[in-house]
């Protein structure tokens, strides 16, 4: 099993119809390693909107939220909302501006994070779980749009066989414009766990494929840019 397997794979969001908001005992803690450096775990609880514990039925509609886990104590790090890539295939995400939740489908959230200097992006789904922060010197939607850019610090983490205790940490630094292709692209790979074979499977799909993997996870980010914040 690959790394391309993995990340074409059905979503990692089970969690998100097994808890209510109030009820955070019990979940499913995920590991994964942050933009830090830090290994935090991260679970998933559902937003309830009626007596039938039916989910959000809308896509403007918060599917539910996120909590991470480190040596510092929990965080909500807040809503989750689906987003669909070119194929259909779902993903929830999460849009933080100085610690606020945002929604991606709210106009006056949208223009918010573009004008805002930095967004953090948390992606779950195919397997795999991303923290993205995008920064800018200015407001970020300017940058982007001109010669200074925006800087994008990410790591995304790879579950084999939807592993909780193995996987690969893809840890990415570059500068994306508007109108220019990435001329220098940071990219330092990292593996996680103890399971001899996952780990000799994790190492020898990284050395095949890991850093086209890494180019396909800038141009996705990249797209995040183009087509939601700064659209």
């Amino acid at each position: 099993m690959n790394i391309v397997k993995w990340a074409k794979m059905s979503l990692i969001l089970t969690a998100l119809c097994g808890c209510s908001l109030a009820d955070h005992d019990g979940l499913e803690w995920r590991p994964y390693k942050d933009i830090d450096g830090q290994v935090k775990k991260m679970a998933f609880a559902r937003r309830v909107y009626s007596s039938n514990t039916q989910c959000a039925k809308t896509l403007d509609q918060p599917q539910g939220e996120a909590i991470s886990q480190s040596l510092g104590g929990r965080e909500r790090l807040g809503d989750l909302y689906y987003l669909f890539d070119t194929e259909k295939n779902a993903a929830a995400a999460i849009f933080r501006v100085q610690g606020k939740s945002l929604s991606p489908y709210a106009a006056q959230d949208v223009k918010q994070m573009a004008e805002s200097r930095t967004v953090d992006f948390y992606e779950f789904g195919k397997f795999r779980l991303t923290h993205a922060r995008f920064a800018g010197k200015n407001a970020l939607c300017r940058d982007f749009k001109s010669k200074t850019g925006v800087d994008l610090l990410m790591t995304t983490n790879y579950y084999p066989r939807n592993s909780f205790t193995d996987f690969y940490t893809s840890l990415i630094n570059v500068n994306l414009r508007h109108d220019e292709a990435p001329k220098e692209i940071g990219y330092t790979p990292s593996f996680t766990g103890s399971d001899v074979v996952l780990q000799g499977e994790l190492k020898a799909d990284e050395a095949k494929r890991g850093k086209n993997i890494a180019l396909l996870n800038i141009q996705e980010k990249a797209s995040i840019l183009f087509n939601i914040i700064c659209k």
